[in-house]
């Protein structure tokens, strides 16, 4: 009929339901004819009964397929979803995967860094940062696949107040993540050059090292919150809020705090350089 054939048209998700509404009307159908083709000659049968019977047992299985149909139109993510769901469910891995590697490698990165770190821990920490920066590219890249894709779409999150905080808090953890991961690499670049105590590094640039993995953590552990709240609508409004406010305030925390930490770890000097020269 023609609500079925508008379900399938919409998704082929309902395809099968519509399917079995139909198989049940003909088996119903079927089980009927024999029972009257079967009484005795001369006897007047009516088929009004069958008719009936028919028509409320399909009646059900109709309202169902209708109300599914309504489901999905007043859902068009989910009959997005229905669309490619393998993609989408692999996009979603990866950013769960992405999530849970930045949460390891930051863990990782506290537990090493240290004043007198060995070769080897120095080596350790490199990796993790290594990894860090390769899971933060991933959750970004699923994140906009997600997003524009797999998701409500981006009329929906360009006008969402706590999406932009969301990628606030991202970029506040991969701008401040700069300075360690610059003097990670002076020290590995040290360690090229055959220097002697490469890996060490004074208290002063430790406990800031460790300060900043701290506020990393302390960002992605927000923003697991952030989404769930922005996938509900919170704050949402009439959607009326602007984008391009949204996105000039992440643009500006962003390129604020990466000016302010790039600086602070290439002008940085530690008190054990200080006490050399002084000597």
């Amino acid at each position: 009929d023609a609500m079925s054939s508008v379900v399938c048209l919409r998704t082929p998700a309902l395809a099968l339901p519509v399917r079995a509404v139909r198989g049940a009307r003909a088996s119903r159908a079927a089980a009927v004819t024999p029972a009257a083709v079967a009484r005795p000659a001369g006897v007047k049968t009516s088929n009004e009964p069958s008719d009936r019977a028919l028509q409320a047992s399909a009646a059900p299985a109709t309202a169902t397929s209708a109300l599914a149909a309504l489901t999905f139109f007043a859902m068009p993510e989910a009959a997005q979803a229905a669309v490619d769901p393998v993609a989408s469910a692999f996009a979603a891995y990866g950013h769960y995967l992405g999530l849970v590697l930045v949460v390891a490698s930051l863990t990782v990165e506290k537990m090493l860094i240290k004043p007198e770190m060995t070769e080897d821990e120095a080596q350790k920490l490199v990796v993790a940062d290594s990894v860090y920066g390769i899971a933060g590219v991933l959750v970004l890249y699923t994140g906009y696949l997600r997003i524009t894709q797999y998701g409500k779409g981006w009329d929906f999150y360009s006008h969402e107040p706590i999406f932009w905080v969301k990628m606030a808090l991202f970029g506040v953890m991969g701008s401040s993540s700069l300075f360690n991961t610059i003097k990670i690499i002076q020290m590995a670049a040290k360690k090229a050059n055959g220097e002697a105590n490469s890996s060490a590094i004074g208290e002063k640039l430790s406990a800031r090292m460790q300060k900043i993995v701290n506020g990393e953590l302390l960002a992605i552990g927000s923003i697991p919150l952030a989404a769930a709240t922005m996938a509900r609508g919170v704050g949402y409004g009439d959607g009326s809020f602007p984008w391009q406010a949204g996105a000039g305030g992440v643009a500006a925390v962003c390129l604020g705090l990466t000016v302010k930490y790039v600086k602070e770890a290439i002008t940085w000097e530690d008190e054990k350089v200080v006490e050399k020269v002084e000597a």
